[in-house]
């Protein structure tokens, strides 16, 4: 194992210096297609990289924030629609690097999710989209949050109609899970 695999993965708030990255990561078409929705347009690109760096959970209701380890930028975790009153949000969450993406990284990035929303931000239900030709991502949800619908050929493509999983994770279910696992992330 390297000496970069044995770091802790950290989560950080994104700034103005983080824009390149950003940029690039969101120029990949693979994460392009995974994301792009009315939140986050990347034809917008200015404006979307704000709206992650900008982001203030409790002003704005949204909170961008970039997975790293031993300095190394992961991925991506955005929460949107933050919703004080029921203690829930919206989640986007993507891998950056593609050599990352179908690894055991993948899977750590996205345990993070539950860090942040449970333990530091006290939520108590995430919730995520993920685009039925996103076949990667799909299998992904399904090992660590509830699949609750499927809106069938909700979404037009270039391709035809495709489909949208809604996916999402209660703060009980996430803390039985780790207690399970015992901090193997």
């Amino acid at each position: 194992m390297s000496k970069a695999g044995r770091e802790p993965i950290i989560l950080r708030r994104l700034c103005p210096a983080d824009r390149p990255l950003l940029r690039r990561w969101l120029q990949d078409p693979a994460v392009r297609d995974a994301i792009e929705d009315e939140t986050i347009d990347v034809s917008r690109l200015r404006e979307t990289l704000a709206l992650f760096e900008s982001s203030d959970p409790f002003r704005d209701g949204g909170l961008g924030l970039l997975v790293e380890r031993a300095g190394e930028p992961l991925g991506l975790i955005h929460f949107v629609w933050i919703n004080w009153v029921s203690r829930n949000a919206e989640l986007i969450v993507f891998v950056g690097p593609s050599s990352l993406r179908r690894s055991l990284t993948a899977l750590a990035v996205v345990e993070k999710v539950g860090h942040a929303a449970f333990r530091s931000l006290n939520l108590h239900k995430v919730y995520a989209f993920v685009y039925g030709s996103n076949s990667h991502a799909l299998a992904l949800f399904k090992r660590l949050l509830k699949e609750e619908a499927c809106l069938r050929a909700y979404v037009k493509s270039p391709q035809g109609y495709g489909d949208v999983h809604f996916f999402s994770m209660l703060a009980s279910e996430y803390f039985a899970a780790t207690a399970r696992t015992k901090g193997r992330f």
